[in-house]
Order: C-alpha cells, then sequence, then structure tokens
C-alpha cells in the first residue's frame, strides 16, 4: 500500500461539532482562487502549520467548496445546504471502508460562507512526485470526437476498455473489476448521479511505471441534496412518491456508446455483478458491515454543528429513509 493511500485511509479523521473549520484566512494554492472544474465554486488552498485541527494535514491542498449559486441571484445558494452531502457522503463511504478523499465542515468566517474542505487526493509527504489524468482525457483518445463539455458518450464499457488494458500491461496496482464495482455501489447506495468523466480518473507515477485510479471524490451531488423542505415531507408520506424518485435515479454514464439512455442506478450495479460475479460477495459485504444505527448516530451528530444553514432534524431522517432503502433495494438485488 502506497503511502498516500495510507493517509487517504488514516484513522482520526472525525471531526466534533466544536470543531468547524474557519479558512478565512488560509493562504491560496498558486492562482486557484476559483478552482475551474464542476459546477460548484471551489477554492483550492492550503491548510496552515500548524494545522487547525489534528485531522488536518499541515501543508496539505484542500478545495474549499460551497453550494451551487443561483442563476437568478448569483450571490444565493439554490441549494443552500447541499455541502452536507459531501460530508454525509464521505461519511457513508468510510462505513463501506472505501478509500475516499477525507472532507470537513468549514466556513468562511469573511463571507459567513459554508461549505466543506475536501482533501486534495494527491501530494501527500513521501508519496513521491505524481501525476493525475482525468477521465476525460482518456474518453477524448478512445472515442473519436468525444464532447467533452456534453460527456453524452461517457459510458462505462469504454471505462472497462481501458481497465483492462491496463491491466494487460501490469501498471495497474489494484483490482480494477472490484474498484468499478464498488464505486458504481457507492454511487447507487448515495445516488449520486454525477460521476462524470472529469469525476474519475489516474494517478501515474512519475516515471508512468504503475498507476491505480482515483479515489472516489466529488460526491456531493447526491442524497436528494436538491430536494426541497416540502418535497422531502411528502416523500416521508407517501412511499409512492419516494419510489417514483428512487426509480428515476441514473448513474451519469451509459452501459455502452450505444445504448439511449443512462444507466438505473440499481440495475446498473445488478448488470456489472452479472459480467463480474466475483465481485458480488465484496459488494454485499461492504453493504452488511454497518448498521442503521450508525448511520443515524452520525447524522445526529452533524446536526450538532452550528452552521449558516445547518443539517434539519427533516434532513436527517429523509437521508436515513433514503439511504437504507437504497441499501436494502441493492441488498435484495445482489442477494436473490
Amino acid at each position: 500500500m502506497t503511502e498516500s493511500k495510507c493517509l487517504i485511509d488514516r484513522d482520526g479523521v472525525d471531526q466534533g461539532p466544536d470543531q468547524i473549520i474557519d479558512i478565512a484566512d488560509w493562504p491560496m494554492y498558486g492562482d486557484y482562487e476559483v478552482y475551474p472544474v464542476g459546477a460548484r465554486d471551489k477554492s483550492l488552498l492550503i491548510s496552515p502549520d500548524p494545522a487547525p485541527h489534528t485531522f488536518c494535514l499541515p501543508g496539505h491542498r484542500y478545495l474549499f467548496k460551497e453550494a451551487i449559486k443561483s442563476v437568478k441571484n448569483p450571490g444565493q445558494p439554490r441549494h443552500p445546504d447541499q455541502y452536507w452531502a459531501e460530508v454525509i457522503a464521505f461519511r457513508i463511504g468510510r462505513f463501506m471502508g472505501l478509500t475516499l478523499p477525507p472532507v470537513f465542515v468549514a466556513i468562511d468566517s469573511s463571507r459567513d460562507e459554508p461549505g466543506t474542505i475536501n482533501e486534495w487526493f494527491m501530494g501527500y509527504p513521501d508519496s513521491g512526485e505524481e501525476r493525475h489524468v482525468p477521465g476525460g482525457d482518456y474518453m477524448q483518445r478512445l472515442i473519436p470526437g468525444y464532447d467533452r463539455e456534453k460527456g453524452r458518450e461517457h459510458n462505462l464499457s469504454t471505462i472497462l476498455s481501458l481497465s483492462r488494458a491496463l491491466a494487460r500491461t501490469g501498471t495497474l496496482t489494484h483490482d480494477w473489476e472490484i474498484y468499478w464495482g464498488l464505486c458504481l455501489c457507492f454511487d447507487a447506495l448515495i445516488g449520486n448521479t454525477d460521476r462524470h468523466q472529469e469525476n474519475w480518473g489516474l494517478i501515474w507515477r512519475d516515471n508512468g511505471s504503475t498507476g491505480r485510479f482515483t479515489p472516489y471524490f466529488d460526491n456531493g451531488t447526491s442524497l436528494g441534496h436538491e430536494l426541497q423542505p416540502q418535497k422531502m415531507g411528502r416523500m416521508m408520506r407517501d412511499p409512492n412518491e419516494l419510489d417514483a424518485y428512487l426509480n428515476r435515479g441514473r448513474h451519469q454514464m451509459r452501459w455502452s456508446r450505444s445504448e439511449p439512455s443512462r444507466l438505473p442506478l440499481i440495475e446498473g450495479v445488478e448488470r456489472y455483478c452479472r459480467r463480474y460475479p466475483a465481485v458480488k460477495p465484496v459488494l454485499i459485504e461492504r453493504l452488511r458491515g454497518w448498521s442503521h444505527e450508525s448511520l443515524k448516530a452520525m447524522l445526529h451528530e452533524l446536526m450538532l454543528f452550528d452552521m449558516p444553514h445547518p443539517l434539519t432534524e427533516q434532513r436527517a431522517e429523509f437521508v436515513t429513509l433514503l439511504t437504507s432503502t437504497r441499501r436494502e433495494r441493492l441488498l435484495q438485488a445482489l442477494e436473490n
């Protein structure tokens, strides 16, 4: 296991309600006052030395991510409490034993702007020189005329062909079948609809001799973050409305270029396991390795953070219902 992976998966990343990180005085990394990738406003910052809390790495890069701003009123967030989805998704991923960059609750006190800081998944001490190549680069190489802005031809079959080719050369340092199975399962569990070509990639050693797929990052377009309180309330009262919402969930990618629509969340996991049956018991173990009570306790703790746009009791209850229902359906699909 590489040093960088050890640090990503390190213990001691539990942030308490009294440990909110204020990034108002954190220095900018280079010229990245506004980080150019993705829909949400982001700033690439450097953690001070000494770090404000033991779970932060001194001198390491972190992305400060805000909620998506309203088109009509750019100064106001469209989904003001979206940042909670990013934090919750990270903690659910940890329940599953996944490698995810740590995510912490943060605020820019100079603007009273809440958000998260997401740990940069490269540049760890002793990791050596590494190079990140986003998935979009590979899509453009493998699909002539690939439209990177729209990403309509983003598909799993091309990704798996790339993975097999890399494995045949002996350059991958981990099992790609399990990696993509866990990715699909995690995205289905949290309802992540945004695993586009910039939200995965490969990390290469400086000499290009070995590489690994990135940890699962940018997981905040999930967990019903876009739903307003009235809509959540109706879903919690009406199983049919909840069921309709769950059935609309789609992975960002298609199974193949020729298929007309994106891959349904749970069906995509089923289909993958039919192709790679050895992955199925791994997914079942990861889904069964944590309890409903652990999920509720984690969400209750996040409700205690004193932040603008706090995690409300209603949203915590809804995320519990949403996640528990998806887990039950995933297990039913995999075990039957």
